[in-house]
């Protein structure tokens, strides 16, 4: 199963190992992210990242990935010693589209 990222308007797939280009740095490769379903209120800020309903039963979502581009650096964490990265507990998606920013503390965050 070829994963594809949830956030509207992104095309970018999660390609087979040998389909992808020679090893990057871990913050230059592109990295699926689950959405955070036992943390209900960062959960929440994802699905009105992605322009979802926030009643959605978490059964439609655990199949749900976003891709590393909506996020910052700052989100991520790696362990020394190797080379996959993960975000951190606190990371929500703030990148739309790669051009268009949105604030941790947006006004639609506390509905």
């Amino acid at each position: 199963m070829v994963r594809m990222c949830a956030f509207p308007g992104c095309f970018n797939r999660q390609k087979a190992v040998r389909l992808r280009p020679r090893p990057l740095s871990p913050e230059e490769r592109l990295t699926f992210h689950r959405f955070p379903l036992n943390d209900p209120q960062r959960l929440r800020l994802w699905l009105l990242a992605v322009h979802r309903d926030t009643s959605l039963p978490v059964q439609s979502l655990e199949v749900l990935r976003l891709c590393s581009q909506h996020f910052s650096r700052d989100d991520f964490r790696s362990d020394k010693g190797n080379v996959r990265r993960y975000l951190k507990s606190t990371a929500v998606p703030v990148w739309f589209l790669k051009t268009e920013k949105v604030s941790k503390d947006c006004s639609l965050c506390d509905q």
